[in-house]
C-alpha cells in the first residue's frame, strides 16, 4: 500500500512538460523534422534510383548487387543521422536554457520553487526525447536497408548507440555552457570553438560507423578486445558526462547553498575510478599510455580548482554554516568539500600531490629494470613538467590570495584569482619587455631558463633545466604557503557548527 501511495503521488518532471509543449508548438522541431525525413526520403529514393540505372534496371550486377546498396546507404544515413542530432539538439537546448539563464528573463530559474537538480534533469530529458524522435524518424529507412542486406542488425545496433550516447554527452555539455555565469557575447564567443569541435566530433563518429560497417563488428561481440575498449569509452563518457551534470546544477544554485561538496566529491570519485580503471589497463596489457593520460587530466583539473578555489572567498552562509558536523573527524573530514577558499586550496592541493607521489613511486618501480619490462618507461621530463606546473600554479594562487588580503581587502573574493592570473602574466612578460627594450630578445632567449615562470616550462630549448624549474617551484610554493600559514589556521578553527544563540539581539530601532 506504501508503494502504491508513493506511485500515486509520482508526477512527471514539469521542466519536461513545458519544454515538450513549447517544442511542439515550435517551428524549428517541427521544420527541423520534416526537413531531416525529407532528407532521409530523397537521399534514399536518388541512390535507389542511381543503383538501378547504373544496373540498367537491376540491382544485382553492381559492386554486389543488393548487398553493397544496403551498405552504402547506411553509410549516408549515418553521417545524416550525426549531423542533425549532434548539432541541433544541443543547441536548441542550450540556446533556450541560456534565454531562461539571462536576468532579463524572469522565468523559470528565479520563480520556481523546483530544485536545481530537477531544472536540469527536465532539461536533460527533454533533449534525450527530442534525440529518440530523431532517431525513430530515421529507423524505418535503416531496417529497409537491413533488408537489401550487407550490413547486419548488431553493427548497425552499436553504430547507433555510440552516436546516441555521444548526443547525450553532447546535451548535457550544452546545458553546461548555458549555465555558465557569463554575458551572452562572452558564451556566443565560447560556443564558435565548440560547434567547430562537434563538427569533429561529427566526423570521427561517422569514421568510426565506417569502420564498423566494414569490418562487421558484430562478429567480435563475443570477445574481450571489443567489451574492453567499449567498456572503458562508456566509463570515461559516463564520467564526463556526470561531471557536467553536477557542475551544471552547482552553477544554478543559490550562492547560498553548499554548491561545491557535490563538484568535489564527484571529481574525487572519478578521480579514484580513472586510477584504478587505467592501473588495470597496464596489469592486464602492460599499457603505461592510460597511466599517464589519467595524470595530465588529474592536473588539467587540479590546475582549474585551485583557480577556482581562491576566488570562493572566506564567508559561509548559515545554512552551510549549520550542516557542518560536529563529530571533530567528520569535520575535519568536511573541510575540504565545503564552501571557502581554504578548504578548497587544500582539497585541489592534497589530490595533486598525491597523484605526483603515486607517478614518482612509480617511476622509481620503473627503473628498476629487474622486474619491469623494458618496454615500459616512464619519462621523466614529463613528471617533472607536471609537477613543477603544478607547484608554480599553487604558488601563484596563494600569492593572489596573499595580495588580495594584504592591499585589496575591500575587493569580493574574485580579485584573489585574477592576481592569481595576472602574477605569472607580468613574471613572463616583464623580464621579456625588457629584453625586448635593450634589444636583446631573441628565440633563443625565450628558450633559455627563466626561474619563475610557468610558461617557460614548456619552451625549455634544454630539458635538462626542468630539473631547475622543479626545485625552484617547490621552494616558491613552500614560502607562499609559510606566509598564508595564518590565514589557513585562522580559516580552520573558523570552521565549526553555526548554533544559534538563545537570546539574540533585536534589530536596531529605526532612526526617526
Amino acid at each position: 500500500m506504501a508503494a502504491l501511495a508513493r506511485l500515486r503521488a509520482w508526477e512527471l518532471n514539469p521542466v519536461v512538460v513545458k519544454e515538450l509543449r513549447q517544442a511542439v508548438r515550435s517551428w524549428a522541431v517541427t521544420g527541423m523534422l520534416l526537413l531531416f525525413l525529407a532528407v532521409l526520403f530523397f537521399t534514399m529514393l536518388g541512390m535507389l534510383v542511381g543503383y538501378s540505372v547504373m544496373a540498367g534496371g537491376s540491382l544485382a550486377g553492381v559492386s554486389g548487387g543488393r548487398q553493397a546498396l544496403g551498405r552504402d546507404i547506411v553509410q549516408v544515413f549515418l553521417p545524416i543521422l550525426t549531423f542533425m542530432s549532434l548539432l541541433f539538439i544541443p543547441l536548441y537546448v542550450a540556446v533556450r536554457l541560456a534565454a531562461e539563464r539571462s536576468e532579463h528573463n524572469v522565468d523559470l530559474l528565479y520563480i520556481t520553487t523546483l530544485s536545481p537538480a530537477r531544472i536540469i534533469r527536465g532539461k536533460l530529458m527533454c533533449g534525450i526525447y527530442l534525440t529518440v524522435l530523431f532517431f525513430s524518424v530515421c529507423m524505418p529507412f535503416l531496417v529497409f536497408t537491413n533488408l537489401l542486406r550487407g550490413v547486419d542488425l548488431p553493427t548497425i545496433f552499436i553504430a547507433l548507440s555510440a552516436v546516441f550516447l555521444a548526443d547525450v554527452l553532447a546535451i548535457q555539455a550544452a546545458i553546461f555552457l548555458a549555465c555558465l555565469p557569463a554575458t551572452r557575447g562572452f558564451k556566443i564567443l565560447i560556443a564558435l570553438p565548440v560547434i567547430g569541435f562537434g563538427i569533429s566530433c561529427v566526423v570521427g563518429l561517422t569514421g568510426m560507423s565506417f569502420f564498423m560497417l566494414q569490418s562487421g563488428v558484430g562478429s567480435r561481440l563475443g570477445s574481450w578486445s571489443f567489451w574492453g575498449d567499449a567498456l572503458t569509452a562508456v566509463l570515461l563518457g559516463g564520467l564526463t558526462f556526470g561531471l557536467l551534470h553536477v557542475a551544471s546544477i552547482a552553477m544554478i544554485s543559490p550562492a547560498s547553498s553548499n554548491r561545491t561538496m557535490p563538484v568535489r566529491v564527484y571529481i574525487t570519485a572519478s578521480w579514484f575510478i580513472g586510477g584504478a580503471t587505467a592501473l588495470g589497463w597496464f596489469i592486464v596489457k602492460g599499457w603505461i599510455d592510460p597511466i599517464e593520460a589519467w595524470m595530465a587530466i588529474t592536473m588539467v583539473f587540479v590546475v582549474l580548482m585551485l583557480l577556482l578555489g581562491v576566488s570562493e572567498g572566506d564567508e559561509r552562509s548559515v545554512r552551510v554554516a549549520r550542516a557542518i558536523p560536529t563529530h571533530p573527524a567528520r569535520r575535519w573530514i568536511a573541510f575540504f568539500f565545503y564552501n571557502g577558499s581554504a578548504g578548497g586550496l587544500a582539497w585541489a592541493t592534497l589530490l595533486g600531490a598525491v597523484t605526483l607521489g603515486f607517478m614518482w613511486l612509480l617511476s622509481e618501480w620503473f627503473n628498476d629494470r629487474s622486474i619491469t619490462p623494458a618496454t615500459v618507461v616512464m619519462p621523466l621530463d614529463f613528471l617533472q613538467s607536471s609537477t613543477a606546473v603544478f607547484a608554480y600554479t599553487l604558488a601563484y594562487c596563494l600569492a593572489g590570495l596573499f595580495l588580495h588580503r594584504r592591499f585589496f581587502p575591500q575587493r569580493g573574493p574574485m580579485m584573489a584569482g585574477l592576481l592569481a592570473m595576472l602574477v605569472p602574466a607580468l613574471w613572463a612578460v616583464l623580464p621579456n619587455l625588457a629584453l625586448f627594450f635593450m634589444n636583446k630578445l631573441t628565440w633563443d632567449t625565450l628558450q633559455q631558463r627563466q626561474l619563475g615562470s610557468v610558461f617557460n616550462v614548456f619552451a625549455l630549448k634544454d630539458t635538462a633545466h626542468l630539473s631547475h624549474h622543479l626545485a625552484f617551484s617547490l621552494c616558491f610554493a613552500l614560502l607562499m604557503a609559510a606566509v598564508n600559514v595564518p590565514w589557513f589556521l585562522k580559516q580552520v578553527r573558523a570552521f565549526k557548527t553555526y548554533v544559534r544563540p538563545e537570546n539574540p539581539a533585536p534589530p536596531p530601532l529605526p532612526v526617526k
